[in-house]
């Protein structure tokens, strides 16, 4: 199946998509799983380097989630990283080095287990089709794992926290030690056994 989306410089391009969401901003066929690796970036570099790594060709994942700020009668939404500092992006095609010498990045990081990471960003990504408003949480909450059985999330999993007579779903980057939580009515999701 081939969607339409935009990249962070608003310029329409075609997507693959498989069965499940995969965590790419480039058209073309996914890589490995194994070769899926985390840029640390300097502070406000995101969106640089997933620009940066569009003009090599290189498959990326930068998670954006939509904010509103209101400036006395004017409305303004902003699409800001979900993670701030982290661009996940396939290493396969471009050395370190050269990713260093954009200049925008820190640090690389290698997941110790790739196929989950690859599985928790085809999670959160499929998140953010349907949820722009998520917000980063606190990783590591107690909670409930749950899977979404019904509604446009499903497929989705996480843990089911209540926050009183409300319920979020938190979605985990385990690797990263990161969390976002989004609402869900808990008539949509199942426990996982």
């Amino acid at each position: 199946m081939i969607q339409h989306a935009r990249d962070v410089t608003g310029t329409e391009f075609e997507m693959a998509l498989t069965e499940t969401p995969v965590p790419s901003l480039n058209s073309g066929t996914p890589s490995l799983v194994a070769s899926w690796v985390v840029a640390h970036t300097k502070p406000r570099c995101e969106k640089r380097l997933v620009e940066f790594l569009n003009l090599h060709n290189v498959g990326s994942f930068l998670p954006l989630v939509t904010r509103r700020h209101v400036y006395g009668r004017r409305v303004r939404d902003y699409e800001v990283p979900l993670f701030s500092g982290y661009v996940f992006y396939d290493s396969l095609p471009l050395s370190p080095e050269r990713v260093f010498a954009s200049r925008r990045v820190a640090q690389i990081l290698t997941p110790p287990d790739p196929a989950q990471l690859w599985r928790e960003l085809n999670n959160l990504a499929l998140a953010l089709q349907h949820d722009q408003t998520m917000r980063e949480t606190i990783f590591g909450e107690p909670g409930r794992p749950v899977w979404v059985a019904r509604g446009v999330l499903k497929g989705l999993y996480g843990k089911l926290v209540r926050y009183g007579a409300h319920s979020q779903l938190v979605v985990q980057i385990t690797f990263l030690g990161k969390a976002a939580e989004l609402a869900i009515d808990e008539a949509f999701v199942e426990p996982i056994l």
